[in-house]
């Protein structure tokens, strides 16, 4: 995921012009979406750092990344985030672009179906999410979703046994959409 971020987000160099004014960074807290998640890993401060080099995008001006891992309260569940913040342009092609950085063929990883856009009830953002299959060492399903505004970018990404069992046409992306925007909520905090 942190090459995808990379290679998708970088080397690129345009033209400077007016950017967004820095209000919120990207946190990692102990629970998130209302305590059904717990934190089991923060990478920020080191595989973090290692994925954040090289990024120059003309779009993005990345003061950090957040990477983090999250299980769910009965152990069948588990959520990743990987996300920058600073100041982005045109997020709504960030969004886009970070969420297509998930598919990596080489790797046997595939999208099933295209990627849906939702405007989750209540929330300022809109989530971009899609199936993905991955075939390493056995079938998981995996729901990957993404946003970004302004100052923050991050994909969400989301496993659990019922996905395993689910063929990606039967998983309903819409619950996802609601959760990562719920997430955003979370780990979006202002600065200082």
């Amino acid at each position: 995921m942190g090459y995808g971020l990379v290679q998708y987000l970088g080397p690129i160099k345009l033209p400077d012009g007016n950017w967004p004014q820095a209000t919120h960074q990207l946190t990692a807290p102990a629970t998130v979406l209302e305590g059904s998640y717990r934190l089991t890993e923060d990478s920020s401060g080191t595989s973090g750092e290692h994925f954040r080099k090289g990024i120059d995008d003309y779009r993005v001006r990345d003061d950090g990344m957040t990477l983090a891992s999250y299980a769910g309260e009965d152990g069948e569940e588990a959520l990743h985030i990987t996300g920058l913040f600073g100041t982005i342009r045109e997020s709504d092609s960030v969004r886009a672009e970070i969420l297509t950085a998930l598919e990596e063929p080489s790797e046997g990883d595939t999208f099933y179906l295209a990627p849906v856009d939702f405007h989750p009830a209540g929330r300022d953002v809109t989530v971009r999410c899609a199936v993905r299959d991955m075939e390493q060492n056995r079938p998981v399903t995996q729901v990957g979703c993404a946003w970004a505004d302004p100052n923050t970018t991050a994909v969400a990404l989301f496993t659990s046994t019922a996905l395993d069992r689910l063929s990606p046409e039967q998983v309903d992306l819409a619950p996802y959409a609601d959760l990562t925007a719920r997430l955003r909520q979370d780990v979006r905090q202002p600065l200082g």
